[in-house]
This record gives structure tokens, C-alpha cells and sequence, in this order.
């Protein structure tokens, strides 16, 4: 099975053809704002020196989020116009949990991407006996303290050894101190997103209509809360995938 992958959740853009779990190619530009400009060369690129064409593409698949709320809508917006178009699968992929796939570990791996002002997006994932992350601290907006304490649960409720702590920058976070087991920081390469990884998960993940491809952005944009306030009205049916924070 082909799979394009696409990555725009952060300043790192990404995106990679799979052939079922193996990686064919994958592609990256850090530190990268104009996602909308180089994502369309990039798959371009990787199609053209692979001697296919979106046709032969057996299924296309995306982080929906956590992210930055413009650079998720440019990727999902791509890969949903690809799927309808061309009448393929699509997937939607947890940014989080494509992150915690860089780790190999028997512990608890925790991605988190950091939402300012002692905010986090984060989830904890560990790798089960059949070799498949499963989400054991919800995907959500974490205060630096409230996600001290769940990792801190889940530690204690398991008996759990070890902790490697996904995401750029969260080494100048002193907090993660408070953490009731040995746990260390990823390398540079597991701290951010890789397409690949993505398509990884994508090949058994359920697929979805394209229509009903939505980010998770996991808390409300300012806009929301502001036209909210001043309206007075209910949040939309469409935002029912937002947390409230």
C-alpha cells in the first residue's frame, strides 16, 4: 500500500511515501512558516522522483493536531481535496501520537508540544505487546502542573521505571523535576515530526470521509471565545472536536 503522508501541525513541515511500513522517502524543512508554499512542490518532488503521480496513491493520511491552528488547516485542507478528488483513503493521525512513535521504549512515552505560558498539548502513549501505541493519558491541554501530576498517576498506578519526555524545548522546563521516576528528554530527532511515522500509523488506522476530516486543536481559538463573548451565542455543532479550556 502507498501512502502519502503530510505533516504542517508545526514549524517543521514534513512529508513522506510509505509502502505499507517501510519508508520510501521522507522529506523535511525545519523552522519553515510558509507551509503553503512548499508543501505542494515537496509532494511534487517526492512523486516525480518516484515515478508516480497521486493516482498511484493507494492512501493519503495527515496530522489533524494538536498544532498550529493555520498550519493544521493546510495540511488537512490538502490531503482532504487529494482524497475526494482522486476517490481515496484518507487518515487523520494524532499529532501526538506520531510524535511518541520516534521512541522505543517499554516506558511511558509522553509528546508534548508546548501551548505558552506553562500550557502543554500532551498525551501519554506506551507500546503494547503486539508492538501498537496506545494512548494511556488523553491527547488534551495540560497546565504545566496538572500534567506533572497525571504523568505522575500513571506512574505510580503502574509501576512504571522510565519516562522520555517528547517535544522541542521541554528541557528548559524545570518542573518535569517533580517526576516521581527516572525520565530523560528526547534527541533532536525524535523531538519533532516525522511524515514516515505518520504513514506508519496510517496503514492500519480507520480511515475516514473526506468531509468529515476535522483538526483537533484541543482548545478553542482566541476568535471562538471573543465572537462567543460578544455574541452571546453556543459554540457551533462544527467545533464539537475543541476542548474547553
Amino acid at each position: 500500500m502507498k501512502i502519502l503522508s503530510v505533516s504542517t501541525a508545526t514549524n517543521q513541515l514534513s512529508v513522506a511515501l510509505n509502502d505499507g511500513q517501510k519508508i520510501i522517502v521522507e522529506k523535511n524543512e525545519q523552522d519553515q512558516r510558509n507551509h503553503s508554499e512548499h508543501l505542494d512542490p515537496m509532494i511534487d518532488q517526492i512523486l516525480k522522483d518516484n515515478n508516480l503521480s497521486l493516482k498511484n496513491i493507494d492512501r493519503f493520511a495527515v496530522a489533524i493536531g494538536p498544532g498550529s491552528y493555520t498550519g493544521l488547516r493546510i495540511g488537512i485542507t490538502t490531503v482532504k481535496m487529494f482524497a475526494s478528488i482522486l476517490n481515496k483513503d484518507v487518515v487523520g493521525i494524532s499529532t501526538l501520537e506520531a510524535l511518541a512513535k520516534s521512541a522505543d521504549t517499554d516506558g511511558l512515552i509522553v509528546a508534548a508540544l508546548d501551548a505558552r505560558n506553562d500550557n502543554y498539548f500532551a498525551g501519554g502513549y506506551v507500546t503494547n505487546e503486539n508492538q501498537v501505541l496506545q494512548n494511556v493519558i488523553p491527547d488534551g491541554h495540560y497546565h504545566i502542573d496538572d500534567l506533572i501530576s497525571a504523568i505522575n498517576e500513571y506512574v505510580e498506578e503502574n509501576d512504571t521505571k522510565k519516562v522520555i519526555l517528547l517535544g522541542n524545548d521541554l528541557n528548559t522546563q524545570n518542573k518535569f523535576n517533580e517526576l516521581k521516576t527516572e525520565y530523560q528528554f528526547g534527541n533532536s530527532d525524535q523531538n519533532v515530526l516525522h511524515a514516515g511515522l505518520i504513514g506508519q500509523l496510517a496503514e492500519n488506522a480507520p480511515t475516514v470521509d473526506p468531509d468529515e476530516l476535522l483538526p483537533r486543536y484541543l482548545r478553542r481559538t482566541q476568535a471562538e471565545v471573543d465572537w462567543h463573548k460578544k455574541t452571546g451565542k453556543p459554540y457551533g455543532s462544527d467545533s464539537d472536536y475543541v476542548e474547553e479550556v
